[in-house]
């Protein structure tokens, strides 16, 4: 094959790549739900996994493996590496329960989280953190989530020039709010989470609540600022999303309904369905 013809291909190859987007396993920091996930995706950042499993592989390892996997490579590369605590989250994110939880049904733009104590397990839901759920008034039309008179529309990923320009540049924070060490409204810092997300544009690629919770309790575990291991996520998401084409296609998948959706603040219902994370936004 000529050097014209091998370039040909590799352009295409390239062209075809950027029309098709990148999905949520190209971005390694939405996908990390655990503190060695995400020291992973620190790694991957600086092109040091040569020598690791493929993120989907590594994933199922547990901690103890994890560790040890990672502890030369974060060593090489600079990277303060937490060794396992003896003191781990009980339910793996993954495994936590998906059904929702019954409440009473308040206005929409009144509900009030309440804190979530350290003491409290990583299975718990959005739903469980309000005091009432206004999902119970809505109703799923497609791809919108009609609560009264107030619809919200099923929000993916935004390609970087329908964006709000200085998004993506360093000056751009997560901002969570900081840990006391006593009581932590995460419900309110996972609010501030969904919001920064969808103003990168990755509203597509969110964690559920459940797996923020879950991520939480894992960081506390380990001694770990949880606010400050965000910045270091949202730092590294904002460079990715710089360089990668995203599929701005999104569709409410069979089967999801209102039941499977929390109230988040104002503007937010966001919805916990068959592993994904679902973001319904007020029009």
């Amino acid at each position: 094959m000529s050097r014209l013809m091998r370039y040909l291909n590799a352009s295409v190859f390239i062209m075809m790549l950027l029309s098709s987007g990148a999905d949520a396993n190209q971005f390694c920091f939405a996908a990390a739900e655990t503190y060695y996930e995400q020291v992973y995706c620190q790694l991957q950042a600086k092109a040091q996994t040569k020598q690791l499993p493929p993120f989907h592989q590594f994933k199922k390892n547990n901690e103890q493996v994890q560790f040890s996997l990672l502890k030369r490579p974060a060593q090489r590369n600079g990277i303060a590496l937490v060794a396992p605590s003896k003191k781990s989250p009980a339910v793996p994110a993954a495994q936590a329960a998906t059904a929702p939880v019954d409440a009473t049904s308040v206005s929409p733009s009144h509900s009030a989280p309440r804190p979530l104590h350290t003491s409290e397990p990583a299975r718990a839901t959005l739903r469980n953190t309000v005091q009432a759920n206004a999902a119970d008034q809505c109703e799923l039309r497609q791809s919108e989530l009609v609560c009264g008179q107030v619809s919200y529309r099923l929000t993916g990923n935004r390609a970087n020039h329908r964006l709000t320009p200085g998004v993506l540049t360093a000056a751009n924070k997560m901002e969570l709010p900081a840990s006391t060490g006593r009581a932590y409204d995460l419900a309110a810092a996972y609010q501030q989470y969904i919001a920064k997300m969808c103003e990168i544009g990755l509203c597509g690629v969110t964690m559920s609540y459940r797996k923020f919770a879950f991520l939480y309790q894992d960081l506390q575990t380990k001694g770990l600022d949880f606010a400050q291991r965000f910045e270091t996520m949202f730092g590294f998401l904002k460079q990715d999303k710089a360089a990668m084409a995203v599929s701005e296609a999104i569709n409410s998948p069979a089967g999801l309904s209102a039941e499977y959706c929390s109230v988040l603040g104002e503007l937010y219902y966001v919805c916990d369905y068959q592993g994904k994370n679902l973001v319904f936004v007020r029009r």
